[in-house]
């Protein structure tokens, strides 16, 4: 598994994020490719997101989904 730290998935421009209420919401399908992992117990909701210039409704997860649904396969 690979570690994984929210400074660094911030700071990948790869991976598409919006911000609400003061946190961060990453696209599912970038976290997925970057972790080159099945996340399908990651809890998922479907946000307005601005990708290449265009305003899509995509599925998006935080941090802690990402980690709390990781944790699932251990």
């Amino acid at each position: 598994m690979k570690p994984l730290l929210e400074k660094n998935i911030l700071k990948d421009a790869t991976i598409n994020k919006v911000q609400f209420d003061k946190e961060w919401f990453y696209n599912f399908d970038d976290i997925a490719f970057y972790l080159k992992e099945d996340l399908s117990e990651v809890d998922t909701i479907f946000l307005p997101m601005l990708i290449d210039g265009e305003r899509e409704f995509v599925k998006c997860c935080t941090f802690e989904d990402i980690i709390r649904g990781r944790k699932e396969f251990k």
